[in-house]
């Protein structure tokens, strides 16, 4: 019976382990917004007790955070700030910080042309809000009369136009 039991541990912690390999690193986020990374091979255990979560490393240091201060623990990046930059035939745009609360900067440097505009889009692609361009710096936009959810952020001059998707809190 031992042996069964043994046997079924095993093959449960195999499927676990194998199902896991995608997952390479682990994020603890505080409520502060202070993110913590940990790489698995090196994580090597992870206790909860006393409304505190312990993260030992195989160096024997470890990370010990309150249950309550945090806004998650995942195994996927969910960083606020600058997105991958969307490329287009050698210029990029930048919109920063994302998710953004009330204004939005972006960040125009690259561009091939000297004016343009910047729309705030919905997902079913109604024009919320629309800026004037003038150069290839940095325009900022205030957001704070949106309602929270996900929108297009589209630069627009001529024949040159970029998009990326921005989330508003």
């Amino acid at each position: 019976m031992k042996h069964k039991r043994l046997q079924l541990s095993a093959l449960l912690l195999l499927g676990i382990g194998l199902t896991g390999l995608q997952a390479q690193t682990m994020y603890v986020k505080q409520s502060n917004d202070t993110q913590t990374a940990y790489a698995l091979s090196n994580v090597r255990k992870m206790t909860f007790t006393s409304g505190n979560v312990t993260v030992q490393k195989t160096d024997n240091t470890t990370g010990v955070y309150a249950l309550s201060g945090l806004k998650y623990l995942s195994f996927q990046d969910f960083t606020t700030g600058i997105n991958e930059p969307q490329t287009a035939a050698g210029s990029t745009l930048y919109a920063y910080p994302n998710p953004v609360a009330d204004v939005l900067n972006i960040n125009l440097i690259g561009t091939k042309n000297q004016g343009g505009s910047i729309s705030i889009l919905t997902l079913d692609g109604k024009v919320m809000q629309t800026q004037e361009t003038v150069g290839t710096g940095t325009v900022t936009l205030n957001l704070s009369q949106l309602p929270q959810g996900v929108y297009l952020c589209r630069y627009s001059c001529g024949k040159e136009t970029k998009t990326v998707k921005i989330i508003k809190q």
